[in-house]
């Protein structure tokens, strides 16, 4: 029989599908045996190159090691005999006293460390003690930092809790509650800076005023510190002593009018028996010591005028001195008493004298500033008064009025 094409086909030559794919299978099969007896002897072969690198690194470096342990084995050798002839040496004694001072502190530092460790009290319960600080004892401990007795002291006095000569112990700072409020403080203000208060611009404004005024105060505190001393308080005074040697000392009382013809008249009446503190009250022009019956009060020579001064110390006391004339008018006077002063004694003016330079230098130290740093002050413009809220104008004799214009009788 022949195919399509052209070819005998015997029933006997076809093909058998069966045998042909055993024969695929197993040729498949060989391949990959084969593939895996390659790669096993690929394997093996790589793993004894392998081993054979590695033994001979581990044998290396065990040779390399031995040879440093070795050679640091000789130069610790030749260092201990070099330390054993270097101590013997001055240097080497010093270097030796040295180190046990340091060793010595350390282990007092490390015995303090164990003593100010917690403590279990009866109950189990661990008792935490403070590191012991003989000159700022510790009161408090916040998140690790430990809180002195000299932080609670400055924040009490800045809040005025504390008076200038109050001193603070330990036990009157807990006794009073400084301690907790100084740490309730804190924790108040750790708070708001996790808040990020501190960023507000009205906070900020309040930080800023108190930072000013704590810098202000700490710099003019410096400045009294370096100006007023015991040594300035006492060359002030042995300067100006002769101010408070005042000499004689007279106490007056006078009668202000505008005319000599007044003074005159005046004089005559008082010559006739009138009495002196009635006339004061209903003709003297002085409104300051016209209702006191022209009283002046007790007053130096330097004090008053030349005029007013030689008049008065030219008088005994009970004699009324001729009529004069000043720059406010023509005055009848009487001096009543006259004593003799001597100069203060230090200590009695000494707290008066530390507080004037106190002063003085608050106002030097301020005008000083404020002409370097060429401040300006844009003063708003004041507001119309009304004849009741005029101010009071001065009088003949340099005091202000103190009754209604026209009222010259005390009643």
């Amino acid at each position: 029989m022949q195919t399509p094409d052209g070819k005998d086909f015997n029933q006997a030559n076809a093909p058998k599908p069966l045998s042909s794919a055993v024969d695929a299978l197993a040729s498949a099969a060989m391949m990959l045996l084969r593939a895996i007896a390659k790669l096993w002897l690929t394997t093996w072969r790589l793993a004894a190159a392998l081993d054979s690198a590695l033994w001979r690194a581990t044998k290396l470096i065990l040779r390399k090691a031995v040879n440093g342990l070795a050679y640091a084995g000789l130069l610790g050798v030749g260092a201990f005999r070099s330390l054993l002839l270097w101590l013997p040496t001055r240097t080497g004694r010093a270097y030796s006293a040295a180190s046990g001072v340091f060793l010595i502190v350390a282990g007092l530092w490390i015995a303090d460390e164990l003593r100010a460790g917690p403590r279990v009290d009866d109950s189990g319960q661990f008792i935490l003690q403070a590191p012991l600080d003989e000159e700022d004892p510790i009161l408090a401990r916040i998140e690790g930092r430990y809180v002195h007795l000299s932080e609670i002291e400055a924040a009490a006095r800045a809040g005025g809790v504390l008076r200038a000569g109050d001193i603070l112990t330990p036990q009157t700072a807990f006794r009073r509650g400084l301690v907790e409020a100084y740490v309730e403080q804190r924790l108040l203000a750790r708070a708001a800076l996790d808040d990020g208060l501190q960023r507000s611009p009205s906070v900020l404004r309040r930080i800023n005023a108190a930072r000013d005024r704590v810098l202000a105060a700490s710099f003019m505190d410096s400045r009294l510190r370096e100006q007023v001393t015991p040594q300035t308080v006492r060359q002030f005074y042995n300067a100006q002593r002769d101010v408070t040697d005042l000499g004689d000392e007279v106490r007056a009382r006078h009668i202000l009018v505008a005319t000599k013809e007044e003074a005159d008249a005046i004089v005559e009446a008082l010559a006739g028996g009138a009495e002196f503190g009635v006339l004061a009250r209903e003709l003297s022009q002085d409104r300051a010591t016209a209702p006191l019956g022209g009283e002046i009060g007790w007053f130096s020579r330097s004090i008053m005028t030349r005029i007013f001064s030689n008049a008065a110390f030219a008088a005994t006391p009970g004699e009324i001195a001729p009529p004069f004339q000043t720059e406010f008018g023509w005055h009848v006077m009487e001096v009543l008493e006259r004593r003799s002063t001597k100069a203060v004694p230090y200590k009695e003016v000494r707290g008066e004298v530390e507080e004037f330079l106190r002063l003085y230098t608050i106002d030097e130290t301020l005008e000083a500033l404020a002409k370097e740093s060429q401040v300006v002050y844009f003063r708003p413009p004041q507001e119309e008064t009304t004849p009741d809220q005029a101010a009071p104008e001065l009088d003949a004799s340099g005091f202000y009025e103190t009754e209604p214009a026209g009222d010259d009788t005390l009643n």
